[in-house]
């Protein structure tokens, strides 16, 4: 298995600026990290992190900088003039970023992309699964749309971020997922650990991404994975074929060289 990079790596510039990054690590045998290795380049992740509105324009220049790299979005990427916090729980009220989405999937040719679960105030969770349903159906079937699962924060305002909220998403037959190991790094903090869920939820044919940076359990600070000594790092041999692999390890902080960018507004 080798771990995929996420321009998630890069916060705070340009998405063209970015990619250019990632190349030139590459070219240079840079793009590694200690405790994951050589990143790959194969599949490449466009995030709300990066500046810059995508478009097709845009995403051509990235695939001009990364030419053998299949591309995907992430979350609420900026696609529209004004930028939206677009999740699945707000799918109806976002429809146009939805749309929007869609055809840029189509451009791109991406079979598989994940979006953030959303607010606990905006929907159910029977809702949140019905809503990546219809999300499927807007892809056309071509582009398979994952739920991204999230962690406990105050006030408790994120779906899917308890241990049996994560078991109900196991348990939707129809619904893919993708597994921030970051995330449920901060549910372990809060809740315990529940391994052997951990390992069926990574083991399914719906896990179609996995996540992976540090943290200490506190907050989703996407930092590099500098040590093989993780709770989760054996889990890894575990994760189903089909899954892609993506380290969102924030490489600017970790670079003396290029200081950390002021952190922007939006969501991990």
């Amino acid at each position: 298995m080798k771990v995929q990079l996420s321009l998630a790596c890069f916060p705070g510039l340009h998405v063209l600026e970015a990619a250019a990054a990632a190349a030139s690590q590459a070219s240079a045998g840079t793009l590694t990290e200690p405790g994951l290795g050589e990143l790959g380049l194969q599949d490449v992740q466009l995030v709300p992190q990066n500046l810059g509105l995508l478009d097709e324009v845009v995403v051509d220049g990235v695939q001009a900088l990364l030419p053998n790299s299949r591309l995907r979005l992430h979350a609420n990427v900026r696609l529209l003039d004004k930028h939206r916090f677009a999740d699945l729980a707000r799918f109806e009220r976002d429809s146009d970023w939805w749309a929007r989405a869609a055809q840029l999937s189509r451009h791109l040719g991406c079979a598989s992309w994940s979006a953030h679960s959303g607010a606990r105030a905006d929907c159910s969770l029977a809702q949140l699964l019905d809503n990546t349903r219809r999300a499927n159906d807007l892809m056309g079937g071509a582009c398979r749309v994952a739920v991204e699962g999230q962690y406990p924060t105050s006030g408790d305002r994120l779906l899917v971020s308890h241990w049996a909220e994560y078991e109900e998403l196991l348990g939707a037959q129809d619904v893919d997922f993708a597994i921030d190991l970051s995330h449920l790094n901060i549910v372990v903090r809060h809740h315990g650990r529940q391994d052997a869920l951990v390992r069926e939820l990574l083991r399914s044919p719906r896990c179609a991404e996995v996540h992976l940076s540090a943290n200490d359990g506190r907050t989703d600070a996407h930092r590099t994975v500098d040590s093989v000594d993780v709770w989760w790092m054996p889990m890894l041999a575990d994760i189903h074929r089909r899954a892609v692999v993506f380290s969102e390890g924030n490489r600017l902080r970790a670079s003396p060289s290029h200081p950390s960018p002021t952190a922007t507004s939006q969501q991990h």
